[in-house]
C-alpha cells in the first residue's frame, strides 16, 4: 500500500529485522510469536491504515515464517487475503491452506497458528468483534444471542465472494488516491458498511440463516419468533407441530413462510443450528476428560448418531471424531 493518501496513512515498515516487524504488527493487530523457518533473508514490508473502524494492512516477510497467537482479551476478527503465495492456517481445531482464491477468517476466541510461504503477501482487514456484532444486530433487527462465529475458509470464487473481494479492491485502490473521496468521513463509513455487510452475506457463519430471513424486512412475526426460539434453545425436543403451535400458525403456513423467507424448512434450519453448536462443542472439548461424540451429539438433540455423522461430514468436510481429536 505504498502511496497511501497522507490523510489516512498510519504506519509503514520495510526492514530485515524480524523483531522490528513483529513490534509493528503487534501494535496494529495483537501480541504474537514469530519464528523464521526459511533460509531466505528477511525482507519484511508492513503497512497499516485505519479506515473508520477497520484496520487495513498489507504484510509480507520475504521468508518462511511461523506465527502463533493466543486469543486476545478483547476479541477481534481478522480477514486475511493472500495476494501472492499461500499460508497454512490453524484456528482452534480447524485447518486450511489459504490462497488468493480462499481467504481466512480467524476465530477471535481461539488460538491461532500460521505458516506463511516465503513469497506470501497478504492483505489483512481487522475489525473489533463488538463493532461487527453491533453491525450484525442492525441487520437482523435483534440482539445476537451468542458470539458471531465464521467458518475459517472463505471462498472468494463464489459470486458473493467475488463481490466482496471487489469491494475490498475498491477500498485498496481509493487508499492510494491522494485527495480522493476516501478522505471524506461519509465515504469512509459507507465503504466500511459495504465491507462488513458484504462479509456477513458472503461468508458462512452461525447467523447466516437469520440474515437470509432479513432479505424480506416485512417477515411475519411467527417466522421471526420461530427463528429466535430455535437459536435460543436448539437442544430442546422441537417438532414442526410444536413450533407451528407455539407460533400460532398452521404447519403448512410455517413451512411456506420459512421457504419463502429463510430458504429452507424450519427443521432444516434447526438442524443447521444444532450442527453448528455441536461443532463448537466438539472443537472445544478435551477427549482426555471423557468427552465423546455420542454425548455431544445427544446434548444437541441428535438422536440418530449415524445420521448425525453423515450430516456432519457433509457440512464440515470431516467426521465428528476428527474434530474432537484435533
Amino acid at each position: 500500500m505504498t502511496g497511501v493518501s497522507p490523510a489516512i496513512a498510519q504506519h509503514a515498515v520495510h526492514t530485515d529485522d524480524l523483531d522490528c516487524v513483529r513490534e509493528a504488527v503487534t501494535n496494529a493487530i495483537t501480541t504474537h510469536r514469530l519464528d523464521r523457518l526459511g533460509q531466505e533473508d528477511v525482507n519484511a514490508r508492513f503497512s497499516a491504515v485505519q479506515i473508520n473502524n477497520l484496520g487495513v494492512m498489507r504484510l509480507k516477510y520475504g521468508t518462511a515464517i511461523r506465527i502463533e497467537a493466543d486469543a486476545p482479551k478483547l476479541p477481534f476478527h481478522l480477514i486475511q487475503v493472500p495476494v501472492r503465495g499461500s499460508a497454512v492456517i490453524v484456528s482452534g481445531r480447524e485447518e486450511m491452506t489459504s490462497t488468493s482464491d480462499i481467504a481466512s477468517v480467524l476465530d477471535p476466541r481461539r488460538h491461532c497458528s500460521m505458516q506463511w510461504a516465503p513469497e506470501c503477501t497478504q492483505v489483512i482487514v481487522r475489525v473489533d468483534d463488538a463493532h461487527l456484532q453491533r453491525h450484525l444486530q442492525s441487520l437482523i433487527g435483534r440482539p445476537a444471542s451468542e458470539p458471531l462465529r465464521f467458518e475459517l475458509a472463505m471462498d472468494l470464487r463464489s459470486s458473493r465472494g467475488r463481490s466482496w473481494r471487489a469491494a475490498l479492491d475498491l477500498l485498496l485502490t481509493e487508499m492510494q488516491r491522494p485527495g480522493g473521496l476516501l478522505e471524506h468521513p461519509l465515504l469512509e463509513s459507507q465503504l466500511e458498511s459495504v465491507l462488513l455487510t458484504g462479509l456477513l452475506l458472503a461468508h458462512r457463519h452461525n447467523y447466516s440463516a437469520a440474515l437470509r430471513a432479513q432479505q424480506h424486512p416485512a417477515a411475519p412475526r411467527p417466522i421471526k419468533s420461530t427463528l429466535e426460539r430455535i437459536e435460543k434453545h436448539p437442544e430442546f425436543p422441537l417438532t414442526i407441530e410444536k413450533l407451528a403451535n407455539d407460533a400460532g400458525v398452521s404447519v403448512r403456513a410455517l413451512q411456506q413462510g420459512f421457504h419463502d423467507l429463510v430458504g429452507c424448512s424450519p427443521m432444516a434450519y434447526l438442524r443447521e443450528v444444532r450442527l453448528n453448536r455441536a461443532r463448537d462443542a466438539l472443537a472445544s472439548a478435551d477427549p482426555r476428560s471423557g468427552a465423546s461424540v455420542t454425548d455431544i451429539a445427544l446434548d444437541w438433540g441428535f438422536m440418530h448418531l449415524g445420521r448425525f455423522s453423515v450430516e456432519y461430514r457433509r457440512r464440515f468436510g470431516e467426521s465428528p471424531s476428527q474434530t474432537l481429536r484435533r
